[in-house]
């Protein structure tokens, strides 16, 4: 960049010179004419003749030299006029110059600057493509181990799931435990309380998995597992009298029907499943007043076996009477059995006495336990 600007201060400089010494020859020119005329105006009227040989003055008289004169004055005015054009020309041309060394110069400089700052970024995107060449490359071998990875680590899991296989095989028993001796044959080894099966329902066991299954300590019997597959229990209530016989007795309210097993209309309760049930039912026996003796009898079917009887009765009285029926029991039943409450036999006149908002017979019952055999 210095020695190209050198190299045009320096041609600069030259155009410079040349410029003041074409304007010194010029004016040199100016005097020699003006002095020459000067000169040819105090000669007599006289002429050079020239040949090839020598140069011959003849004198011509002034009249002569009249015309010759002017035409003289009239050219060197010409020649000064086309001088001074010359220098004015020759100023501009000069002013040209200068003006276009400098935009010369100024365009160089932006040109050079505009190069560097090109090969700058061009070494700034060169030395990032490097980096990112090399961030690449460093991805790409990355991906290549974690595909061997996740290759080693899929044929882990193959051995795995194709050894938890063997093992679930192996461990099945094909059937529910019902002991410690089963549950240490699926895989269980470490002592503590178990469910297993019983004979028709779930017992807790203590199992000792650090004894022999031939030791007596090896399995203790803790108790009854309260389980059932879903909970079974109704209390029902009638809001009106009744006195028809050998029907199932009707409900009009239920306070609880879990597991929707009693139908309100029939009065039948149908089992949902296997199990020991329980049923309570109280009644009120309204005996009229009268010379006779008379009676309600009431009593719970299943399928339509009598399973068992509440009674109540009053003697020969003239005076009416009000008499509580109670009836209780627990049984064993199978899953569809079918159970209800009727009247059996009454006396004339007898009835379930009830009526709204009084309650006096209601009927309940709860699955105590399920039968899973």
């Amino acid at each position: 960049m210095a020695v190209s600007y050198t190299f045009i201060t320096s041609t600069h400089r030259s155009s410079t010179s040349r410029a003041r010494w074409m304007k010194m020859a010029i004016s040199l020119l100016v005097v020699f004419v003006g002095f020459a005329h000067l000169v040819s105006s105090q000669l007599p009227a006289a002429a050079w003749n020239y040949n090839p040989y020598h140069y011959a003055y003849s004198v011509i008289h002034p009249q002569d030299m009249g015309g010759s004169r002017l035409d003289t004055s009239q050219r060197l005015e010409q020649t000064t006029i086309a001088l001074q054009t010359m220098q004015k020309e020759l100023n501009v041309l000069a002013e040209t110059s200068q003006h276009l060394a400098k935009t010369m110069v100024t365009v160089w400089i932006l040109t050079t600057a505009k190069l560097d700052e090109a090969a700058r970024r061009s070494a700034e995107i060169s030395q990032q493509l490097a980096v990112t060449n090399d961030v690449t490359l460093n991805l790409k071998n990355a991906l290549n181990d974690t595909r061997k990875d996740l290759d080693a680590m899929k044929v882990k899991v193959e051995d795995l799931t194709t050894e938890l296989k063997a093992t679930s095989s192996s461990a099945s028993i094909g059937k529910m435990p019902n002991s410690c001796s089963d549950l240490q044959l699926i895989g269980h080894k470490i002592s503590g309380l178990y469910s297993v099966m019983g004979n028709s329902s779930v017992e807790n066991v203590y199992c000792d998995f650090t004894k022999e299954s031939k030791d007596e300590d090896f399995q203790k019997f803790i108790g009854y597992s309260d389980v059932k597959s879903a909970p079974t229990y109704f209390y029902v209530q009638k809001n009106a009298s009744f006195s028809t016989v050998n029907v199932p007795i009707p409900f009009e309210i239920a306070k609880v029907n879990t597991g929707e097993a009693i139908d309100l209309a029939t009065g039948i309760f149908t089992t949902p499943r296997s199990g020991l049930y329980y049923f309570s039912f109280v009644g009120l026996a309204e005996l009229p007043s009268s010379p006779d003796f008379v009676y309600l009898e009431v009593r719970l079917h299943v399928n339509g076996d009598r399973m068992g009887t509440g009674y109540a009765s009053k003697a020969s009285e003239s005076d009416s009477k009000l008499s509580q029926i109670a009836l209780q029991m627990t049984l064993n039943l199978r899953k569809e059995d079918k159970v209800w409450l009727q009247i059996t036999g009454l006396s004339a006149g007898v009835s379930l006495r009830d009526a709204n908002g009084e309650h006096h017979t209601h009927f309940s019952g709860l699955l105590l336990q399920e039968d899973f055999s």
